[in-house]
């Protein structure tokens, strides 16, 4: 589908025997604890097509019929290229990983083009003040913060990332931290901003109560990641180089539902005003690979899926 956020979608290959960049995430099959696995390209569109069958097995059992022969069509193939390619996918920490990401974290990324529209508007709903864009990364919704007005802070617990932020927006004041210690001090800001980030913290109520304790009553909180679903069903980020036979390096995701962000937000005593879960499009779709082979499995599979989950969030005025 985080990305497959943040570098790679469904069963990036060509008809050429080589994997293409340029979704800014990864979707992948075989995710474990281990340093590296091997990605079987045909394994993976088989699994594409098998989950096409979950979506319509039992609604249109006629639509997903074709998957079988499809399938069918994999496995006899699956000693060819490029079915047969086995591409590395080596797991890093998140510090680790987004060092060497950041150079070119700036790239093409669906994630972030679907992500955009929803929290620019919700930045629209209010005058500027002081901004806070926690998890900062290469300084994107800072650079857009500034130019509305904002007086930005950016925290980021990676230094490379802050190197690449401070270049881009020298006039914001860009520290070193993690979410759940923030460097910023009690009532400090009128707007916390975090995207593609939260799926990297295995705790969400510290790092919503520190959320509440920096932002000014009545100010407010823009949230956005993967979406549950996505992350339940292989979403990683991934940051191949040009050539992604080589291998991909990714930091894995962590799945939080629903539910888990409510309780958090509730622990921290904020208030949800808006909550959009934007879906898997023709241009999210577009960027999947796999329907160079598949272009029906993969629509089956992804189209209209849920692929972000962006919340507002306010802390209420004091009595």
């Amino acid at each position: 589908m985080r990305a497959w956020p943040k570098g790679l979608c469904p069963a990036c290959v060509t008809s050429r025997n080589r994997l293409r960049t340029g979704c800014g995430s990864a979707h992948l099959v075989c995710v474990d604890a281990n340093d590296t696995e091997m990605l079987v390209v045909g394994e993976y569109l088989m699994a594409i097509a098998g989950y096409a069958m979950i979506r319509h097995a039992l609604t249109t059992p006629s639509e997903a019929r074709p998957r079988v022969d499809e399938i069918r069509r994999l496995v006899t193939r699956a000693g060819e290229p490029p079915y047969s390619l086995a591409i590395p996918l080596t797991r890093h920490e998140v510090e680790d990983g987004y060092t060497q990401w950041a150079p070119r974290y700036d790239g093409p990324n669906p994630a972030i083009a679907a992500e955009e529209p929803v929290v620019r508007r919700m930045i629209a709903a209010a005058p500027p003040g002081v901004a806070l864009d926690a998890a900062c990364g290469t300084g994107r919704h800072a650079a857009e913060l500034a130019e509305l007005g904002y007086r930005v802070i950016g925290v980021d617990a990676t230094e490379a990332m802050l190197a690449v932020a401070r270049e881009k927006v020298p006039a914001a004041d860009f520290r070193l931290g993690r979410l759940e210690r923030l460097p910023v001090d009690d009532d400090a800001v009128d707007l916390v901003i975090c995207t593609l980030a939260l799926t990297h913290v295995e705790d969400l109520e510290p790092v919503m109560c520190e959320f509440a304790r920096v932002v000014r009553p009545g100010g407010r909180m823009i949230l956005a990641d993967m979406h549950p679903l996505a992350t339940m069903t292989g979403s990683i980020a991934g940051f191949p180089g040009d050539d992604i036979t080589a291998g991909i390096p990714y930091v894995p995701n962590l799945t939080h539902h629903v539910s888990t962000y409510i309780a958090a937000f509730l622990a921290a005593g904020l208030m949800i005003c808006e909550c959009v879960e934007p879906r898997v499009d023709e241009a999210v779709l577009a960027s999947f690979p796999s329907i160079t082979f598949i272009p029906d499995a993969t629509r089956q599979a992804f189209f209209d899926a849920p692929y972000l989950l962006v919340w507002c969030l306010e802390r209420p005025a004091r009595a």
